[in-house]
């Protein structure tokens, strides 16, 4: 429990949290779908959820739901920073010198992560994991001193990152990989394609809130919504119909503490050290859901104006609530959202 406990806290800080499947809005009310298959499992330190519509394939249904959990399974072996045996904590524990022979796998989604880092200016850093124990947003909250920041994000620097043939190393001794920001959002896309490649075309993949979906849920639209980042959980502010693609949300209402009217988050700006003032929650909808949970960090870091230039950038569709409750979106999630 405590490292489930340590796990969750460290899926908050990348800030990849809260949004509720349409299936919760109607849905749930008629129960499952008697052509679906849905299955539920904690990993990876969340709640995940995985819907098939099989059309009677019961039996093959059941054969790629194993295959799912197989591959979550596997990805968190591979890319966990909590699991000390894994490929990232090798080079965790490493750090300051050169690790051999790095699954490709993980090469690759580093350097797509270095890349979201660049991109960003360093909004999004797979370093953030240096800070260490800087911010807990459960019984051990203490607001850091800024000394102690200061030290924190001296071991953040997306740069210090380097990848030679099949060697990485982090420069500096103090470093870590923290890989929350985009590998759920890697798995959930790993997960879609084992229904794909089993036949199945209308699915949703649901890790935590970061959800993919394929296809329709019955003859309807999967429609996905929205929390209201000030409202109580459950409350929406709209909804959207979604199909072959992914819905990620960051916001600073999952995990939070209030002190003299200071709203501390776990949302933090890797690049000062201090949960990021510019926005209340981000959406983004994009064709991946390793983009949309990397860009959904980065933007709720960057705020409106910066954030909707690197959405245009990157050709994603995003709603940004901002720190004062004004709402900014792009065109094409102007064209889907259905206000509630």
């Amino acid at each position: 429990m405590a490292e489930l406990s340590r796990r969750r806290v460290f899926l908050a800080i990348a800030g990849t949290l809260a949004i509720l499947a349409a299936l919760e809005l109607a849905q749930s009310k008629r129960g499952p779908d008697p052509g679906s298959l849905r299955v539920t499992r904690t990993l990876m330190g969340t709640l995940w959820k995985v819907e098939v519509m099989h059309g009677g394939r019961v039996e093959a249904a059941n054969h790629a739901m194993t295959g799912v959990w197989a591959e979550l399974e596997r990805i968190d072996r591979l890319m966990s920073e909590w699991k000390p045996d894994s490929p990232v904590s090798a080079i965790n524990a490493a750090a300051g010198t050169w690790v051999d022979h790095v699954p490709g796998e993980l090469r690759a989604l580093l350097e797509r992560g270095t890349a979201y880092s660049e991109k960003s200016s360093g909004a999004f850093d797979v370093t953030w994991k240096g800070m260490g124990g800087l911010w807990h947003f459960d019984d051990r909250f203490r607001i850091p001193s800024a000394a102690d920041v200061q030290r924190a994000i001296g071991n953040v620097d997306y740069r210090a990152l380097q990848i030679d043939g099949n060697r990485v190393r982090l420069t500096g001794p103090g470093m870590a990989i923290g890989l929350g920001g985009i590998a759920k959002g890697y798995a959930i896309d790993r997960a879609a394609a084992v229904l794909t490649r089993a036949g199945f075309t209308n699915y949703l993949v649901d890790g935590g809130g970061d959800i993919y979906v394929s296809g329709m849920r019955g003859d309807n639209p999967w429609r996905l919504g929205l929390q209201d980042p000030r409202g109580e959980r459950g409350s929406l502010i709209g909804a959207i119909p979604l199909s072959g693609k992914a819905l990620v949300t960051s916001g600073d209402y999952e995990r939070f503490r209030i002190v003299d009217g200071v709203r501390f988050h776990h949302i933090i700006d890797p690049r000062t050290g201090w949960p990021a003032t510019r926005s209340r929650s981000v959406s983004v909808v994009a064709g991946t859901a390793e983009q949309a949970d990397a860009l959904a960090t980065a933007i709720f870091v960057l705020g409106p104006e910066q954030g909707l230039a690197l959405a245009k950038a990157e050709s994603v569709d995003v709603l940004i609530i901002d720190a004062q409750g004004k709402r900014h979106l792009t065109a094409g999630f102007a064209a889907i959202f259905e206000t509630l």
